[in-house]
């Protein structure tokens, strides 16, 4: 028992260092530092890049003992394990009763599933040594920014026009009319980025705008900018100036946005890639 009470505790706290993680993060200004470090493990939940992030902000690549051994590298003698919470599935059977309790024929069971979280370590590449591990050589580059550009547009749904847009906008999303405008007359890595931007908005925003422009334009900028860092862009068009202000607000509303920001900024990239990996476009190297 004492053991099992041990093992809770100390994912307890865990869940303390997640929470405290993110408040240092955005107390510090390392938010964009942040965004750029979790583009590294989109096997991971936040919750767990936060506890990497807060305990190693050099890693780089993360996995268990068992993983490393099986790709023919060892732990160097001394390092210390990086601790990241994991879910465990559990079930248990619920008896419902219907209107009459009296008969047994009245009662069904249910299955009900939930989660218990447990604490494990992983180790970065930097504290392992061993086989060199395999390039991947068919992912999605960004050498050429027009090409680029083209590739965007054509796994865009949405057509892209390119307009003489006047005042500071660089591009928006038109929901009704279902296209996306950009300002013409912008650099061909601005281009990319606003692009970026605006595809956030069209698949990932589900914010009321009116209501919730500065919520809407944190959560799409850190999309965008993970997206764009993946893949090496110039992300100078992204900016963290409202993400400050919520760094006296709720914390429950932070970690359900990172965790957002980190689901949608993964099934973007992995949709380009697949899209790019089917050979519907070719990207110059």
């Amino acid at each position: 028992m004492k053991k099992n009470r041990d093992k809770i505790n100390k994912t307890k706290e865990l869940f303390d260092k997640i929470v405290e993680g993110v408040n240092n993060i955005i107390s510090s200004g390392e938010f964009e530092r942040f965004l750029k470090f979790s583009k590294n493990f989109h096997h991971y939940s936040f919750n767990n890049i936060v506890l990497i992030y807060s305990q190693m902000k050099e890693a780089t690549q993360v996995a268990g003992f068992k993983k490393w051994q099986s790709m023919g590298r060892k732990l160097k003698k001394g390092v210390h394990g990086i601790q990241i919470i994991y879910p465990i599935k559990r079930k248990y059977t619920k008896i419902i009763e219907g209107q009459d309790s009296l008969l047994n024929d009245d009662k069904k069971e249910q299955e009900v599933e939930y989660l218990t979280y447990r604490y494990t370590y992983v180790y970065d590449i930097s504290q392992t040594v061993g086989k060199p591990l395999p390039l991947d050589e068919n992912s999605l580059n960004s050498n050429n920014k027009s090409e680029f550009f083209d590739f965007l547009k054509s796994f865009s749904p949405y057509p892209i026009e390119e307009e003489d847009l006047f005042g500071n906008a660089k591009g928006y999303w038109l929901e009704k009319e279902q296209k996306i405008v950009i300002k013409k007359s912008l650099s061909m890595n601005d281009k990319v980025s606003v692009l970026l931007h605006e595809l956030t908005h069209a698949f990932y925003d589900d914010y009321d705008y009116k209501k919730d422009r500065n919520l809407s334009e944190t959560f799409v900028e850190s999309v965008a900018f993970i997206v764009a860092d993946y893949f090496d862009l110039d992300t100078s068009m992204c900016s963290f100036e409202y993400i400050t202000s919520w760094a006296d607000g709720d914390i429950k509303i932070l970690l359900e946005l990172g965790g957002k920001i980190q689901k949608c900024a993964n099934n973007f990239i992995k949709n380009l890639e697949d899209y790019y990996n089917n050979g519907n476009i070719r990207i110059a190297s």
